[in-house]
Formats: structure tokens, sequence, C-alpha cells
């Protein structure tokens, strides 16, 4: 770890390290007096094994946590609705849409930790593939490199898919064309992808299976990794646009690769409410009391429910849906517990419990990949190789949850009812399972309301830290469709 230090009066900002020192060494040479053998444990196989045994939990636990984004994406993007103020999901979802508190006083931590912890789990991953790469004697270095270039792969991805900026480095210092590694989201993805395609093309190559540690209840062999990683490589890929006339840019032919290649049946691990444990979303936006659907997701299953709480809205009846899903999936609330004070739009009458038995036993296995959002990439790809191919995405789409949940009519081989289909479905049937999903969907579609951000500025903790000089996104700060949302879905 001691290339660290070359990179460290550049990086130190970005990590955030808590030190109360005030003056740092940029020698190559200088000890880490925090961690004073990182030399040793730069060689050492046993401890670095254990760091990449531990990466995929650090992602998962990082953007599942209430000290991240999550929640607020959630209910920027009209999938949940929410007037408490944790998280940020009041503040956030607050309407009109206003800019982001990015001053390092604010109070709720949406950035802060979530930037750290994908910056600390990104020197870990560099870490391990540079002790790969140097011959230090693994059991199975192939298995281990797989998981650095995956560690890569997912914390730079997931810093892409929610910061307009981010810092590319490896263990011999920054990287890239500026000399700090500064780069922007697109570029960004970009390496993650490479890095991405890496552990792909090592999982392909080789026979070896990741301890039940490592990600418990998945059979972990390289096999199912290559599927895993495929199908995430889909997700941030088409995740990672900002608004709808970036999806001319996209490598679809890329998208249906990876989904052509990815998961056959759900990815579910399986949690122990002691090391895997998800907040956010399978616990706060759907814990009684706590978050509910938003009124959007429900009009979309029964049109005669309004798509909006206005404020001469007392009450609503229960509704109705040829969507068997808004029976088995949701349930009606005849009453609100929020604030009308803090805005009557943040009434629903439904909450979300398809997640009953994970809020009940704690211990069961929760899907981080649905099937079905692995088949709408390969369908939407479809879409938009070449001239589109209609009927062949329709056909994905009534081979899927649309019919054998929602028991829903067969989509007809037409682009327009394609595309409105796999939107639907990404807000009725998975839109509780991974981080940021239903607001990755908005954004892309241009559907976020007028004067949401797009994404996230650097924390500005961070920016006090460099020194930078503030800035944020949201309302009317920033670039109108490029940094915040310019109209939506109202």
């Amino acid at each position: 770890m001691k290339h660290i230090n070359k990179i460290l009066y550049i990086m130190l900002p970005i990590l955030l390290l808590a030190s109360s020192c005030q003056d740092f060494e940029t020698d190559l040479e200088v000890l880490n007096q925090e961690n004073p053998n990182d030399e040793i444990l730069a060689s050492d196989p046993v401890a670095l094994e254990s760091t990449a045994g531990n990466l995929l939990n650090s992602w998962y636990m990082t953007t599942h946590s209430t000290e991240g984004p999550g929640a607020a994406l959630s209910t920027m993007a009209d999938a949940s609705t929410v007037s408490w103020g944790n998280f940020g999901m009041r503040d956030l979802s607050s309407e009109p849409r206003v800019a982001f508190n990015n001053t390092s006083g604010y109070s709720n931590d949406i950035t802060v930790t979530y930037f750290n912890s994908l910056y600390s789990m990104l020197t870990d991953a560099n870490t391990i593939v540079a002790a790969v790469e140097s011959g230090t004697e693994f059991d199975d270095p192939a298995m281990v490199e797989m998981m650095g270039k995956l560690g890569q792969a997912l914390s730079v991805g997931y810093l892409s898919l929610v910061f307009d900026r981010v810092w590319l480095y490896n263990a011999e210092g920054p990287i890239g064309e500026h000399e700090t590694g500064e780069t922007d989201y697109n570029t960004a993805m970009t390496y993650a992808l490479e890095k991405l395609d890496e552990a792909i093309a090592i999982a392909n190559a080789n026979t070896f299976t990741l301890p039940e540690g490592w990600l418990p209840g998945v059979n972990a062999s390289s096999e199912n990794m290559s599927k895993i990683m495929n199908s995430m490589g889909a997700r941030m890929l088409v995740g990672n646009i900002r608004n709808s006339a970036q999806k001319s840019s996209v490598d679809w032919n890329k998208v249906l690769q990876y989904a052509d290649n990815g998961i056959t049946s759900d990815f579910d691990i399986l949690m122990d409410d002691i090391n895997w444990y998800a907040l956010i979303p399978q616990t706060y936006l759907v814990y009684p009391g706590w978050g509910r659907v938003d009124m959007r997701v429900i009009n979309m299953m029964d049109p005669n429910t309004p798509a909006y709480w206005t404020d001469d809205i007392n009450t609503l009846p229960e509704s109705t849906s040829a969507d068997k899903r808004l029976e088995t999936d949701y349930e009606y609330l005849a009453s609100n517990s929020f604030s009308p004070d803090r805005g009557k739009y943040h009434f629903s009458t439904y909450r979300y419990a398809r997640l009953n038995p994970y809020i009940d036993q704690w211990t069961i296995p929760l899907t981080e990949i649905s099937k079905s959002e692995n088949d709408l990439y390969k369908a939407e790809a479809l879409l938009n190789i070449g001239g589109g191919d209609p009927a062949a995405a329709a056909a994905i789409v009534n081979e899927g949850t649309r019919t054998t949940r929602g028991e829903l009519p067969p989509v007809s081989a037409d682009a327009q009812e394609v595309y409105d289909a796999i939107h639907y479905e990404r807000m009725v049937e998975f839109a509780y399972t991974g981080m940021g999903l239903p607001f990755f969907e908005m954004r892309k579609e241009d559907l976020l309301q007028k004067g949401t951000l797009l994404h996230f500025p650097v924390p500005g903790k961070a920016l006090d830290a460099i020194p930078e000089a503030y800035y944020t996104f949201g309302g009317t700060s920033g670039v109108a469709g490029e940094d915040y949302s310019n109209g939506g879905w109202r």
C-alpha cells in the first residue's frame, strides 16, 4: 500500500481520512502511521484474501445503507413517498424541487459515507490486484484477482452512477488524462466496465467457487459469477444515462451481450442480519409507518386512481387492477400517518408488501438482481439496435413477469407499447431490489420531476478539504437537462 502515499496529497480530500494531522508528506517511503504494517499487509496472502472476501459485502452494505443516497433516490423518482426528514427523503422530494444542501454542515449523510466507502473499497481492490500481479502466492490467484477486478468495477461504477465526477487511481497513483485522476462520470463508467470485463474474462477462463462467507446463499461458482457480473454490466451501462438524448450514444450491442450472458434466475443473497442486511430500500421504504409506494406507481396499475395526491383529496378507496401484483405485492392502507403540513403530495394509500417475509424474519434471501431486470435490458437493447426489433423485444416481455406474475395480456410488436411495458415492469416488479433502480430508469427517460437533480455533486466535506468552491445541483442549480431535470412526468 506504500504507493498510496504517492497520491495522498490529492486523494486525501477524496477519501476524507479520519486524522487530526494538518500536514501530510508525499514521499513514497513515508510510513502510514494509521496502518504501520501496510507493506506487510500488501504482501500477506492471508490478509489480502480476507480483504478480497469482504469486497462484495462492502459494496452491498454501502449501497443498501441509510448513510447513502438510496432512500432519497427512490423518493426523487416518485417510486416511494415519505414525508419524514430522515436520509434526505423529504428534502430531496419536496415540491417544487430545490437544490441539494451540499454544505458540510448538512445533517443528513446522503453522500459522504457512500463516497468514502466506495473509495476505500477501490483502494482495497487496487491493493489486491497489485498483489496478484506482483506474484503474491495465493491458493487460488485467479479467484482473488477476479474479486479485485470486480471490486474496482463496482466501486468506480457506483460512484459514476451517482456523482458528476470520479477520481480514478490504482496502486501506482492517479490514472487518466488529469494529473489527479479526476474525470467525468461517462469516462469513469467506461473504466469500470473495462475492469468488469477483465473480471468476467478471468471467471470464464478458470474454475473456482467463492467461499460461502464471501457471498452467502449463492452458488458462486466461476460460471455463475460470470453471469452475475454480466448482468451487473448491463445494469451499470444502462443506468449511467443522465437523459433520454444520451440513449443514442449507448453501446446497445454491449448491453445485449451482457444481458445474453447474464443471469437466468434471480441473484439472491442470504441475509444473516449481522453482516448482511438491507436497510434501503428493503427495510425503511417498506416497513409500516415509514415509506409508502408513490401514487404514480399505483396509477400505473390502476388509471382510475389519481397519480398525485392533491390538497382537496382526503381519502381514496382501494384501487383495482388487471395486474394481480396489486393484490399480491401491495397493501392498501385506508389512512395516512404523514403530516399534511409537509405536503399532502407525500400521501399514499399503499405500501410495498412483497418484502413482508424479510421485515418479519430478517434472515432470508433477498434479490439483488432479478431475472426480470436482466431480461428487460435485453429487450431494451433489441429496441435500440439498428432499426429495432420490437417483435423480439415483445417476446421477451411477454415471457416475463408481466404475464407470469402480473397475469397481464401480452404486448403487441409495437415499439412504443414495448417501451411502455418495460418501464412499467421496472417500476412495478423490481423497484425494491438494487439501489437506485427506479431513479436510474426515470432519469434515463426524462421523467424525473422538474428541478430534480440528475446526479450528486462531490460531497461538500470533500470540497472543503480539497479545497474547491462549493457547488450543488437541483432546483435551478447546474445545467438544465444535464445536472437537473428540466421537465418530467408532471
